[in-house]
């Protein structure tokens, strides 16, 4: 019951958008962009995630992220994540600048819920938000947020998941130890999250997308639907979820080769459903 309470109260303040059936869309989440140390688990895969966004700008896509896009949990300044990345966030501002770009906050990048915290680095201010709910003529409104709504740990406790995180679990993860507050590395609560998304989608008669757990999904249940995107920090591939033409596919990038042996950004259609 707290979860449904908790998430319901999360898109009373959505912000709304709307597409038409030439509108693109590609959701992306849990980029974990770090500060380029041992302890970033984004920039192994920074070439596969910069290639796939170049396509997504050059093929007019609008770029939704569904939070901890930046890993402030691990790393205190924005500006060592931005000086690491900065052709990243280059081509996120062509994004902006074209009013294609938005932007969630997760639990990892919650700081951002703080209407005065700004991107430094960038010549205008960027809005971040908890949720959006898209909009498309008949179809079912597509309701977004990152999907740490609920999980007690890292919702009502996540200052000191924080804590932890920062100081405890960065050091021992190199040892073997696995991040208890981490939702990606617990099974059990992945189930309960998904339970708990999926019986939202039902009651609301709307799909549900989120990210937290990087389990990337593309689901329709008989009473509602329920997508994520996964992550940019699986091994050796980044996963997204495009909107387009009525239908959404679940999309992997990852290197591939070809005959010659060398090697190439590929895109890969992993499932498709209608929306």
């Amino acid at each position: 019951m707290y979860s449904q309470k908790r998430i319901q109260k999360s898109f009373e303040k959505a912000y709304h958008i709307s597409m038409n059936d030439h509108s693109k869309i590609v959701m992306m989440s849990d980029c974990h962009r770090g500060a380029g140390t041992w302890a970033d688990s984004f920039i192994h895969n920074r070439p596969i995630y910069t290639a796939a966004l170049k396509y997504y700008y050059q093929n007019g896509f609008t770029y939704i992220e569904l939070g901890d896009g930046d890993e402030l949990w691990e790393n205190r300044r924005f500006s060592d994540i931005y000086s690491t990345h900065r052709e990243i966030y280059h081509l996120l501002h062509q994004f902006h600048r074209e009013n294609r770009l938005f932007l969630l906050f997760g639990n990892h990048d919650r700081i951002k819920e703080n209407s005065a915290y700004v991107w430094k680095g960038f010549s205008d201010v960027i809005p971040f938000y908890e949720s959006i709910i898209l909009h498309h003529g008949g179809s079912l409104p597509v309701y977004m947020f990152h999907g740490y709504q609920g999980d007690f740990l890292n919702d009502s406790l996540w200052k000191a998941a924080r804590f932890l995180v920062r100081y405890l679990w960065k050091p021992l993860e190199l040892r073997g130890f696995k991040d208890p507050t981490s939702a990606a590395k617990n099974y059990t609560r992945i189930r309960k999250i998904e339970e708990s998304f999926i019986t939202f989608s039902c009651r609301n008669k709307c799909v549900l997308a989120a990210g937290h757990t990087h389990k990337p999904t593309l689901t329709k249940t008989g009473c509602g639907m329920y997508f994520n995107s996964g992550s940019c920090v699986h091994p050796e591939a980044v996963t997204a979820i495009e909107l387009e033409k009525g239908r959404a596919s679940l999309i992997k990038w990852s290197v591939c080769a070809r005959d010659d042996m060398s090697l190439y950004v590929c895109r890969e259609t992993l499932k498709e459903l209608p929306v």
